[in-house]
């Protein structure tokens, strides 16, 4: 268990429904939406049950049971312009976006809604997006690598004037932004996140981002993750929080939620999974060391197309919050949640979890030496 830097509270974030299919490959009700009044009406719930971000997906054409997609980007400001204090991180591809030209959209979206603009940045898994376009396929860490420069040139045009910079991918010559972002001293510049699993992924996430986003991971993988990535981080002193997914089955009764969680597999689109299987599995396994995202993931993980059930966040409001709490001891900033009805369940979130997880966070205060409960 690592013992590093441990958050006095940890952070909720959701994922934004504007992908058609839910967040489950599954043919089970799902009682969400991916149409902007749903999203709209979402997000101030959950801005009002504890959650202070919400992340936009990324799909450029249909895929995998998402026949329907809203862009991630002008989706991510109309929720910014519909809310108050959540704060909004849109999804982007580097090799489909020019990062100067984000940067401008981002302080744009960042002036307009107060400062509360962030990004993640994803290398890519699907290849047909970027063929079906035109773009090269890149080979994984070679996708990587053009990630990181595009971090850094992200981070140089929102603090610096007359940027240059000269990489393998891109170039920027004496380019001043002007207006820039909203920087204050909490927050210097618009958030960059960066998620995978890989060790291409882990170190631009110790190099380059504030934050690193983990596919569902057990107290086991995640720990492993951290440790990795705060020790790149270390090496040009920096510091990186690390968010985590998973997908939260929170009910009156355990059996519920377990019921709830078979139900969910039994009633998988098999064909949309098994052709994400394909698609992603081969991203896992094509790096050097088999440790990229998905290269270990069963059926029934991928029926949740970011592993969230290893996350283990199912059963009562008791049993998720203790579990959540095991998760900050092991220097986890932020839960990032998936749901099977929205609406309903981000609101019982708030109400029936999120006040155990302050109760256990100020009792550990109390007494920091206190052992953290760990339900198997």
């Amino acid at each position: 268990m690592t013992t590093e830097r441990i958050a006095d509270q940890i952070t909720f974030a959701y994922w934004v429904p504007n992908v058609s299919g839910g967040l489950v490959t599954s043919d089970i009700e799902q009682r969400t939406d991916w149409n902007y009044e749903y999203n709209k009406k979402l997000a101030q719930t959950a801005e009002n049950n504890g959650f202070e971000y919400a992340l936009s997906q990324v799909r450029y054409e249909a895929s995998y049971g998402a026949e329907y997609q809203h862009e991630s980007t002008s989706f991510s400001l109309a929720l910014l312009l519909a809310t108050e204090r959540l704060k909004v991180i849109a999804a982007v591809h580097p090799g489909l976006w020019q990062p100067a030209v984000l940067a401008k959209l981002g302080a744009t979206a960042d002036q307009l809604s107060g400062g509360r603009f962030a990004v993640n940045v994803v290398s890519g898994w699907f290849k047909d997006e970027f063929t079906h376009l035109g773009e090269p396929w890149l080979e994984h860490d070679e996708r990587y690598r053009r990630s990181a420069e595009f971090l850094q040139v992200l981070r140089k045009i929102w603090t610096e004037d007359a940027v240059d910079f000269r990489g393998d991918f891109y170039r920027i010559h004496d380019f001043t932004l002007k207006p820039k972002p909203l920087n204050t001293a909490e927050r210097p510049n618009p958030e960059l996140f960066q998620g995978g699993n890989s060790t291409a992924a882990r170190r631009n996430g110790g190099l380059h981002s504030d934050w690193y986003f983990s596919n569902g991971k057990d107290f086991a993988g995640i720990t492993e993750q951290v440790v990795e990535v705060r020790d790149h981080a270390r090496t040009v002193g920096r510091e990186v929080k690390v968010g985590l997914n998973g997908f939260i089955i929170a009910r009156d009764t355990e059996k519920e939620a377990r019921d709830t969680l078979r139900e969910i597999i039994d009633k998988a689109n098999k064909p949309a999974v098994e052709g994400f299987r394909g698609a992603v599995q081969q991203a896992g396994s094509s790096t050097g060391d088999k440790k990229g995202m998905w290269a270990d993931s069963s059926f029934e993980d991928l029926v949740q197309y970011n592993d969230g059930f290893r996350t283990q966040l199912i059963g009562t409001p008791e049993r998720i919050a203790e579990r959540i709490a095991a998760y900050r001891k092991r220097g986890v900033d932020l839960i990032l949640g998936g749901f099977l009805h929205f609406q309903e369940e981000i609101e019982y979130f708030g109400q029936k979890v999120l006040p155990l997880v302050r109760e256990i966070e100020a009792a550990d205060q109390s007494a920091p030496d206190a052992p953290v409960l760990v339900s198997a």
